[in-house]
């Protein structure tokens, strides 16, 4: 009896094994996922701290932003809580009303198939509300009226919650700043699109003789450094006359290698077999391209876009050199001048850091899906 126990023991254990191989094997992997989500989330933090401690500056005061050891949050946000909270007690109102108008901008975002264009439409809506809430035909009951009686009751005295982003703009004019990136950087990845598109079609589906040569000798460019190319073109735009305009600004960079690149590899994607049945029904070679390359071109044309609309708006030396107007300085160079002339007054430095780059982050969340998907198809790493 007692050797058909050990061997019924024994069959047990050895069916236990796989169990044990696969609980181990389940553990093992737990593991690896926690660590690489602690290192992503560790990656991420150190990513975008720099980036929340330039907004959380930008709200701070002349001493605090300079005071050792730093302070993270400003000094009055606990005070304007207080008020905020006062308000809303003694106002209940204004609760119900923020309430029945985010509603409302969820029931009209509900019908809005893009969820991301949702999302902006109800932040935007929910900012509306302060606009509306501001109106002249409130009278006393305006937000900023029930806001100042709130902190008057309180015995305290508050500067606006955006001090420092009006003292910013006010101190330089950051709209001549904004209007001349905007032209730029939109004329400069259209021109791209429209030199880089047809050579890189050519590159990918035509052949002509010494193609891969010639293809070569294009990516050979991209190893001279940028700054080499400075003094030839800047005396070119001095003998143009071209100085303190647009064309000086945009013409030299209207073509770009990366992109062609970029584009021929998308372009080689395209099944053969689709152009040859363009072909039998009477297309040609600039009718493909327009007609059916690049509508599936699409998300690496909004890729190469993004990145050469990125490449402009930061674009600081070239306007340097061939700027010396205000009028036509982009926001870069206006945002570095301003960094002098704003001396040591850090807080409003990173105010106007801050509404420098919001109109990217903007950019990047309309075109977000696209960007990914046209580094994908291209197979960049």
């Amino acid at each position: 009896m007692s050797s058909i126990s050990n061997q019924g023991e024994a069959i047990v254990s050895i069916a236990e094994i796989p169990r044990r191989r696969q609980r181990n094997l389940q553990l093992g992997r737990s593991l690896k996922t926690a660590v690489l989500y602690t290192v992503l989330i560790l990656g991420s933090f150190i990513s975008c701290f720099p980036f929340f401690w330039m907004v959380l500056t930008s709200f701070k005061t002349y001493a605090e932003a300079i005071s050792i050891p730093p302070t993270v949050f400003p000094s009055d946000w606990g005070a304007r809580l207080q008020v905020l909270w006062q308000m809303l007690w003694r106002y209940p109102w204004t609760v119900l009303a923020f309430a029945l108008w985010i509603l409302l901008g969820r029931a009209i975002s509900r019908r809005i198939e893009d969820r991301l264009i949702a999302s902006l439409y109800l932040v935007l809506h929910a900012s509306f509300f302060f606009v509306l809430g501001n109106l002249s035909l409130w009278g006393r009951w305006r937000l900023i009226s029930l806001w100042q009686a709130a902190m008057t009751r309180a015995g305290t005295e508050l500067k606006p919650f955006l001090a420092n982003y009006i003292e910013a703009w006010g101190r330089a004019p950051f709209a001549v700043y904004f209007k001349n990136s905007l032209i730029i950087s939109v004329l400069t990845p259209s021109l791209i699109i429209l030199t880089s598109a047809p050579a890189a079609y050519a590159f990918a589906r035509m052949r002509f003789p010494a193609k891969g040569v010639l293809f070569i000798l294009y990516l050979a460019t991209m190893m001279v450094p940028s700054e080499v190319n400075l003094i030839p073109n800047f005396i070119t735009i001095s003998e143009l006359g071209w100085k303190n305009t647009y064309l000086a600004l945009i013409i030299p960079y209207s073509t770009s290698v990366m992109t062609i690149f970029f584009l021929r590899q998308f372009f080689r994607s395209v099944p053969n077999d689709l152009y040859d049945a363009a072909v039998i029904d009477g297309c040609g070679h600039l009718r493909f391209l327009t007609s059916i390359a690049m509508p599936l071109a699409r998300p690496a044309l909004v890729s190469t876009a993004m990145f050469n609309f990125l490449g402009s708006w930061n674009a600081l030396l070239w306007p340097l050199l061939v700027t010396d107007k205000e009028t036509m300085r982009p926001i870069a160079l206006g945002l570095a001048t301003f960094a002098t002339e704003a001396g040591m007054q850090v807080q409003l430095y990173m105010a106007a850091a801050t509404f420098t780059i919001l109109p990217i982050i903007i950019l990047f969340l309309f075109v977000q899906k696209q960007f990914i998907e046209g580094i994908a198809r291209t197979g960049i790493k």
